[in-house]
């Protein structure tokens, strides 16, 4: 019988010992066996390198990196120089896959000549749905770029894809929304996309990530990546809906950053970003189709008047739900 390809999994490993058994685990166990497991201690402070180095004395699948720390882009670039699979997935450290991920989302790509796939999620603190009757969807360009922009599905890790595809590819290092450059690049490569809606990927609901931390300006630098994606789909498409979804999309962005810097003015308490953002608000304001909450308020008020609002309106939100139950 021939021997399956070889999937290459790329797992960058930072301070997550608590999780990273069950991930590691998780991969092993696949039913698709045929797999290179490329653990990245990136400069972790835990246990973390020492959990790594076990598994690979007790499986001859798994390859160790230690490093010093380069974030999350910087892990994932040194398990990329080595990858030697035909196939590339990624797997955060603190979340987990459901057994049958791989071999089901292979077979689909090989029986209809599909170079990316991607499956759906769980979100470990949303009760999991049972899923019945799931069909393969196979979406053109277009039609995927239209539904990762308007839903933010960019993670790499809902994919598989072909090797020869994105091996060469390098994500941005520094930066924050990393995902969002490797997704739009890349996509753009192929014709065709496989959607198959199962949540074979567990994302694990983590308070105190980078995503989930009290708002600072180190998140402030997610805008570069929407601007990016705005920049890329206006060069380079000429379908009108795809390019008013981007625009949505940032206007999104720039108010959702707005909003939170007048609900913690303390971290811009001389306005200046909130005048960078209400200007690039009022910029893009005419190209805007989606009706999003606030978004008028915040070009047609002043910048003071709407912090007095969105803080009382937080207050309010605040007073209505600790009254519930």
């Amino acid at each position: 019988m021939r021997q399956r390809p070889l999937i290459s999994v790329i797992v960058p490993v930072y301070n997550v010992e608590a999780y990273l058994s069950q991930c590691v685990d998780s991969i092993l166990s696949q039913t698709y066996e045929n797999l290179e497991v490329i653990l990245i201690n990136d400069g972790s402070k835990d246990n973390g390198g020492k959990i790594c180095d076990g598994y690979a004395k007790k499986d001859s699948r798994v390859k160790v990196i230690h490093q010093i720390n380069k974030g999350l882009s910087g892990a994932r670039n040194s398990g990329l120089k080595i990858a030697a699979g035909e196939y590339l997935a990624f797997v955060d450290s603190d979340d987990w896959i459901e057994p049958t991920m791989f071999s089901t989302m292979v077979e689909l790509m090989q029986q209809n000549n599909l170079e990316i796939i991607e499956c759906d999620i769980a979100k470990s603190n949303v009760e999991k749905q049972t899923v019945r009757n799931v069909k393969l969807a196979v979406e053109t360009y277009s039609e995927a770029l239209k539904r990762i922009i308007k839903n933010n599905q960019y993670s790499v890790w809902r994919r598989v894809y072909k090797a020869s595809l994105v091996k060469d590819y390098r994500f941005l290092e520094g930066k924050n929304s990393e995902d969002v450059y490797f997704t739009i690049d890349n996509l753009k490569k192929v014709d065709k996309i496989g959607v198959y809606p199962v949540p074979f990927y567990n994302y694990r609901y983590n308070p105190t990530s980078i995503t989930k931390s009290p708002y600072s300006l180190k998140k402030f630098d997610s805008l570069d990546a929407g601007y990016y994606l705005l920049d890329k789909v206006v060069k380079e498409n000429d379908d009108p809906e795809i390019v008013s979804i981007a625009y949505d999309h940032m206007l999104k962005k720039l108010l959702k950053h707005y909003k939170l810097l007048n609900y913690n003015p303390e971290v811009d308490p001389d306005y200046t970003h909130r005048k960078e953002l209400n200007a690039k608000i009022k910029e893009l304001y005419p190209h805007a189709k989606e009706s999003i909450p606030y978004l008028k308020m915040a070009v047609k008020f002043p910048i003071k008047i709407f912090e007095v609002f969105i803080r009382f309106n937080k207050l309010k939100h605040n007073i209505t739900n600790s009254k519930v139950g």
